[in-house]
């Protein structure tokens, strides 16, 4: 996906909590990204708000 904001490509797998590293690119399923994630489909843009601010990613790919 990219960060529509910044226009840096990032790459996030979605995991339960106990999994969740973010330098490893895993992300709960639970936080704010990976809640503004769920049952979006590639092309959609998802609008997510984190403590800084609403961030915009644009779903470029999904795999599982």
């Amino acid at each position: 996906m990219v960060n529509l904001n910044t226009k840096k490509e990032h790459t996030y797998h979605i995991v339960s909590e106990k999994e969740a590293d973010l330098k490893q690119g895993k992300i709960s399923v639970t936080s704010p990204i990976g809640k503004g994630l769920l049952g979006k489909t590639v092309g959609d843009v998802a609008e997510v708000t984190v403590p800084a601010g609403l961030v915009k990613f644009k779903i470029e790919n999904i795999t599982v």
